[in-house]
């Protein structure tokens, strides 16, 4: 087995136990539960939520249908299908925050409006570059606009949809550069661009909150897990080899077929970028600070002490499951019912999965480490739970690698 297998198996494993801890804290969490809510009235709103959720999405695939059946043109059926998604996403995220819209000035409302379209539209993307499917892509967008939102302050929920978005959107940028890279023998300089928007993302996301030091543990990880990735070689100019004596012109040659990984090369690029960046973003704090929907950054960002135990795991996840027991708990399931086909199906553990579940690790055992309240996370943990169950289930029907359908219904 290859290093990149096995370094992938053991993120997996990883992700696997962490996610069993989750639904052991969680049935304890219900088992506990004093409340004497309805059971009725609970079940009733589980499954309406469950019945618009696929309306949703059943409505989107026929307008999809329709349009093909009268034959519009791709590009007016993609505004049509758009023009759907985006009014959908904008009712949704208006009834999330139905009861402190009051308390939202024209400006916050506008920007949450234009924040929540522009996260679906990330989770679209992310979804539809490891599924290539339409349908499940939506679903994660409406699952995602559908998600129940905890947090009552209204500057926490501000710092939580930015910090969301720029999370979602580094993820993405992984993807493209992921995809770029493993199309060998290309000879573009396109993955540079990709680093170089994938270091200012990542520089956006320690704004709101994230260290850096987590993307360098991803970028370090990322070496091992990936596999047949492009390379490339230094080209000396003919000015430069013109005028050379001939042993020179040997050891510039052999400088020439030296293979440099052009994920190494993306790395340092990144780095740099992020290096560079972190200080402009901190300066833009500094600045805007006083700004009501951002006053809460400088508490959020990671100057707390360190605290990492045990005790300090199971309250953090206590904390984090309780904000919704049951639905956590479906997802927990159907993650490890997947993870165990996979097995069974002997799916392959594909790079784009990895990096997710990787992510979602050290971004929460960040949040239990440094004593970051959990409220201002649980937006993103929540949708990329979704998005690993999405991705989960594509893995069961596709070799990843090879875009072979392996599984026939």
């Amino acid at each position: 087995m290859s290093l990149s297998k096995i370094s992938r198996s053991i993120v997996v494993a990883l992700f696997v136990v962490m996610i069993i801890f989750f639904s052991f804290i969680d049935i304890r969490v219900m088992n506990s539960n004093m409340e004497v809510t309805s059971n009725v009235t609970s079940n009733v709103a589980k499954l309406i939520y469950v019945a618009i959720l696929i309306s949703l999405v059943l409505i989107y695939m026929y307008i999809k249908e329709k349009l093909y059946r009268v034959k519009v043109k791709r590009k007016i059926s993609l505004i049509y299908r758009y023009i759907y998604i985006t009014i959908i996403i904008i009712a949704l995220s208006l009834l999330l925050i139905i009861n402190k819209i009051n308390t939202f000035s024209k400006i916050s409302l506008l920007i949450y409006i234009v924040m929540s379209v522009f996260t679906g539209f990330v989770v679209k993307r992310i979804i539809f570059n490891v599924s290539k499917s339409d349908m499940l892509s939506v679903l994660g967008m409406f699952s995602h606009s559908m998600l129940l939102n905890v947090i009552d302050d209204k500057s926490i929920l501000f710092n939580s949809v930015f910090l969301e978005f720029s999370v979602l959107l580094a993820i993405y940028v992984m993807q493209k550069l992921i995809d770029e890279l493993k199309q060998r023998g290309i000879k573009n300089k396109r993955y540079i661009n990709l680093a170089i928007i994938l270091g200012i993302v990542i520089s956006f996301t320690s704004f709101f909150g994230v260290d850096v030091k987590i993307w360098g543990v991803v970028a370090v990880i990322s070496i091992f897990i990936t596999s047949n990735l492009d390379s490339t070689h230094f080209n000396f100019s003919s000015k430069i080899t013109k005028n050379v004596s001939k042993k020179r012109k040997d050891g510039i040659l052999k400088i020439e077929r030296i293979n440099i990984s052009k994920l190494i090369i993306s790395i340092i690029i990144t780095s740099i970028v992020v290096a560079l960046f972190v200080y402009v973003f901190s300066f833009i704090l500094n600045k805007i600070s006083n700004i009501q929907i951002f006053e809460n950054i400088k508490s959020i960002n990671f100057n707390g002490s360190y605290n990492f135990s045990f005790e300090n795991i199971k309250s953090c996840t206590k904390n984090f499951v309780s904000l919704s027991k049951t639905y956590y708990m479906i997802l927990f399931v159907y993650i490890l019912f997947m993870e165990v086909l996979a097995i069974i199906l002997k799916r392959r553990y594909d790079t784009k999965s990895t990096v997710i579940k990787l992510i979602f690790i050290l971004l929460y055992m960040s949040t239990v480490v440094l004593n970051i309240n959990i409220y201002y996370y649980q937006p993103l943990f929540s949708i990329m739970l979704v998005l690993i169950a999405i991705v989960n289930t594509t893995n069961i029907y596709y070799n990843r690698e090879e875009r072979i359908k392996l599984l026939v219904s």
